[in-house]
């Protein structure tokens, strides 16, 4: 796409009120830490019920769309149309399935309305907000840790999930009021610490903090050149440290292959990121049918052979989106969820526009695209949390922020031909 030319003045630019240019952080922030707010009126309060978080969720996605949509360019334009896509395909599928498809729209449409809010958001400084709030994340988890009583009694994560109607109110996990996966059954996976669960921080689930510092240390990797020296050791490290504390194998294992591959992501082009989900899918068919990892229990080989499962049960119904798998479960698998709910061009729209929506990328975002394909490929082999607005609004619009700020100049017109 070239030769475009954006507004010279966004919504919330340097023209505008000073507070008016930090929405688009704030924006992020709170759709990462409302739960956190909401857990805390549930257990202090007044109780929540599953429409607070809805109605939450709908305003936080709503604000996105007004400040990202507010002036169209032809960048925000294909993102525009990608949502249309989106929108008409689940009104198809709802008329096919007999059902409205809520959740779905909800988890897909997060994508193209937070890209378009971060290609919006040339002239923030993005980095440092980002790495203030994982300062901030970690000083929370560490009061989780350390002080945990305490912590527990200010914010009761099971009674929030009871709330949010997730588990029944006579069923109790763990011996803390945590996450049902706040403990493992056979202890930690990253160095035990005695005494110490899985850290859930703001983010109440363990998975989805391991998820933010993925992203987050993604995010430094890939903006490496662009911030001081001091931001990027400190919060990557930070990153390397929150996954260490929630325990996350999945962030772990696809964070140290984006550090081990940036000079290679550097340098490729970044279409070529779209191979990563079919050959890790061949990779992971080949461990399951040779039996090269345990199957039992809910480690990787068990993850793997449960994705296997659901494949070894596609159908032409299915992949058109019309009907689902027999099997009653399918969130340990991100691909199994994508094909049950929105079929195979459900999952081609939201798979494919991240990765060919430019013939070239600026660097940063060039090794940004590879990091979040790997870490989209482990995804769908082993877990749809991937979906939750808690960490897929910072994933998108880091993708958006980290091609624009290296399109526009200060006035607001495009000086990249891409």
């Amino acid at each position: 796409m070239t030769g475009m030319s954006g507004a010279a003045t966004e919504y919330y630019s340097e023209a505008r009120p000073g507070l008016l240019r930090y929405l688009p952080s704030g924006i992020v922030a709170l759709c990462l830490c409302f739960n956190f707010f909401l857990c805390f009126v549930n257990t202090n309060i007044m109780g929540i019920t599953p429409a607070t978080i809805i109605v939450c969720e709908v305003i936080l996605t709503a604000s996105a769309a007004m400040l990202g949509y507010y002036r169209i360019d032809r960048l925000k334009l294909f993102w525009l149309v990608i949502l249309g896509l989106q929108i008409a395909l689940i009104v198809v599928l709802s008329a096919s399935k007999g059902e409205l498809l809520i959740k779905p729209l909800r988890d897909v449409m997060i994508m193209p309305i937070f890209i378009a809010l971060g290609l919006a958001s040339y002239r923030i400084n993005f980095s440092l907000a980002l790495l203030w709030f994982s300062i901030m994340v970690t000083a929370i988890a560490l009061c989780e840790a350390f002080l945990t009583q305490g912590y527990l009694s200010l914010f009761n994560v099971r009674d929030f999930y009871v709330a949010k109607g997730m588990i029944d109110s006579d069923v109790k996990n763990t011996a803390l009021d945590v996450f049902g996966s706040g403990e493992r059954p056979g202890g930690r996976f990253l160095m035990d610490l005695p005494g110490v669960h899985r850290i859930s921080s703001v983010f109440l689930e363990p998975i989805s903090l391991g998820f933010y510092a993925m992203i987050a240390g993604t995010y430094f990797l890939a903006a490496k050149e662009g911030i001081s020296k001091k931001t990027f050791i400190i919060g990557l490290g930070l990153s390397f440290f929150l996954i260490w504390l929630s325990d996350a194998r999945m962030a772990l294992g696809t964070l140290v292959l984006v550090c081990l591959l940036r000079p290679l992501f550097a340098r490729l082009d970044h279409r070529l990121s779209v191979l990563i989900i079919p050959l890790l899918t061949i990779f992971a068919y080949a461990i399951d049918i040779f039996h090269l990892m345990d199957r039992s229990g809910e480690g990787m080989g068990a993850r793997f052979h449960s994705t296997m499962e659901l494949l070894s049960g596609l159908n032409f119904e299915i992949l058109l989106g019309s009907a689902r798998f027999e099997q009653a479960f399918v969130m340990d698998s991100g691909l199994g969820y994508m094909l049950n709910e929105l079929g195979l061009l459900g999952l081609l729209l939201f798979w494919l526009p991240p990765i060919f929506f430019m013939k070239s990328l600026p660097q940063e975002a060039r090794i940004y695209v590879f990091g979040i394909s790997l870490y989209f490929a482990f995804g769908m082999l082993l877990t749809g949390a991937f979906f939750t607005i808690k960490t897929a609004a910072l994933l998108w619009f880091c993708y958006g922020y980290l091609i624009s700020r290296n399109l526009r100049d200060e006035s607001g017109n495009y000086h990249y031909a891409g």
